[in-house]
């Protein structure tokens, strides 16, 4: 398992590669939960937007070895809102993914296609 500066090597050559790929659709990367505490873990498990409580199950983001980058684009009225990629751009959005697994990263969840983990 990668240390969190090779995941943090492999993160950014992510962001530049789903920057390059999906520039000409207009949109862009936004990097978010790289590092969670405990406490923010646990109330996204209380939430059911995660299967880590935080504390006897701990989440990659914990460890500082996941981080989701999330898709953002024009609204049609001048700001940037988030975007599914998986509506918007299904296809390059797998080679995006394909990309991450070609690094050394886990594949994507289908419940959860912007969370990028090491193996």
């Amino acid at each position: 398992m990668p240390n969190r500066r090779d995941f943090t090597l492999m993160l950014a050559d992510q962001i530049l590669f789903i920057g390059r790929t999906l520039k000409n659709l207009g949109l862009a990367v936004q990097i978010d939960w790289t590092l969670r505490s405990a406490h923010e873990q646990n109330v996204l498990f209380l939430a059911g937007r995660s299967k880590c409580d935080g504390y006897t199950k701990i989440s990659a983001h914990q460890k500082g070895l996941a981080a989701d980058l999330l898709v953002i684009g024009p609204d049609g009225k001048g700001k940037l809102v988030l975007v599914d990629p998986m509506q918007r751009c299904p296809d390059l959005w797998r080679e995006c993914r394909d990309h991450w697994v070609e690094l050394g990263g886990e594949a994507m969840i289908s419940w959860d296609c912007c969370h990028h983990e090491t193996k």
